[in-house]
């Protein structure tokens, strides 16, 4: 009806043409431009879902291919298993070899003015990492790593790293493989995983073979309740063996660095820490070699492992024991935590005199 009243108001004004025929042209012009527009639009969405389409299958082809270099298979697993981290933002892309870059110390110049500047997280100290139990007879010459991942970014903190050439010879279940890690402090916010991954070197008669290979997790504190520091162990049964990792689960730690240098005389034994609650020593220095102090530089005693959490309320103690011709001198010393600066004391252990530096931080992203 409506086209019919525009023709007569046409008409009634006296303009040529139909009006309706003329809007019939346009509507049909706009239409074939619409199809136009549309069989664009379908063709370009035709490319992008091609693309997806492509895109998608080469992602999850590198997913499987990322899934298969971490699956292995093992009876004592029964069956196939992930021997390294597989929960990921991106598995493909992931790199499970990147050592973290994050260093010990971050923290120690920071400036706190309060207590709500500043928050103190779990951690997590590694005592021994054992063969527990061995489906062949000891002794064997164990190569290989055991890495931590943690929260901060899951990246690799080496507790125990030896080429085939520097084997470590294990003689019973007793004999903790020798740690030269954490480099820094260990946060326990969510899971945190211990991979191993060990080999025990054969001889003239003997191949290679593979000891150990797996993953172990040591549940965050979004799934526990943590009161008071916990001693804890977790076990990888795999391959040739059983491996225990013993550890303490730290509250509310601050990391310690320590250092010693030997001031005057010499030192020639061993130097260990603990906290007054967990009284698991870890093993800072063993190595046989004696350390003069020299004419000018103090040297500095080579360490294997140098960083300690400990929980802000407790001490942290230092066990050092000298060896000499008149027999082994023991002294241990007690130390308050911080949350930043450092701590500075000399320490006389019979006639050597030693500087004990450490240096406290707290653990944060």
């Amino acid at each position: 009806m409506h086209r019919e009243i525009s023709r007569r108001l046409w008409a009634a004004r006296g303009l040529d043409g139909d009006p309706v025929a003329e809007e019939e042209e346009e509507d049909d012009e706009l239409e074939e431009e619409d199809e136009e527009e549309l069989a664009k639009e379908d063709a370009l969405l035709e490319r992008i879902m091609l693309v997806e389409i492509q895109q998608g299958d080469e992602l999850r082809a590198r997913y499987r291919e990322a899934e298969e270099r971490i699956l292995d298979y093992d009876p004592k697993q029964g069956g196939a298993y992930y021997t390294r981290l597989d929960i990921v933002y991106d598995l493909a892309s992931f790199d499970h070899d990147e050592e973290s870059p994050i260093v010990p110390m971050r923290f120690t110049d920071a400036v706190h003015k309060t207590r709500s500047d500043y928050e103190l997280c779990e951690a997590v100290n590694i005592l021994s990492v054992k063969i527990g139990s061995l489906d062949i007879e000891f002794p064997i010459h164990v190569y290989g790593t055991v890495i931590a991942r943690d929260s901060l970014d899951l990246r690799c903190v080496y507790l125990f790293r030896r080429a085939r050439e520097e084997s470590q010879t294990i003689n019973s279940k007793d004999e903790s493989l020798v740690l030269t890690g954490p480099k820094r402090g260990l946060a326990l916010i969510r899971d945190m995983y211990v991979e191993a991954n060990l080999s025990i070197k054969g001889d003239e008669t003997q191949e290679d073979r593979q000891l150990s290979k797996g993953m172990l997790t040591i549940p965050g504190i979004d799934r526990r309740v943590l009161t008071k520091c916990e001693l804890e162990s977790c076990s990888l049964s795999t391959r040739l063996s059983t491996v225990d990792v013993m550890y303490v689960v730290v509250k509310a730690a601050v990391e310690a660095t320590i250092s010693l240098e030997v001031i005057a005389g010499e030192f020639f034994g061993e130097i260990t820490a603990w906290t007054s609650s967990i009284n698991e020593r870890i093993v800072l220095h063993d190595r046989l070699a004696r350390i003069t102090s020299g004419e000018r530089i103090a040297p500095t005693i080579p360490l294997l492992r140098s960083v300690v959490a400990v929980y802000v309320k407790e001490k942290l103690l230092l066990t050092i024991a000298a060896h000499s011709e008149d027999g082994e001198i023991t002294k241990c010393i007690d130390y308050t935590p911080r949350v930043n600066g450092s701590t500075l004391d000399e320490v006389t252990v019979g006639s050597t005199v030693l500087r004990v530096k450490i240096v406290w931080s707290i653990i944060d992203f």
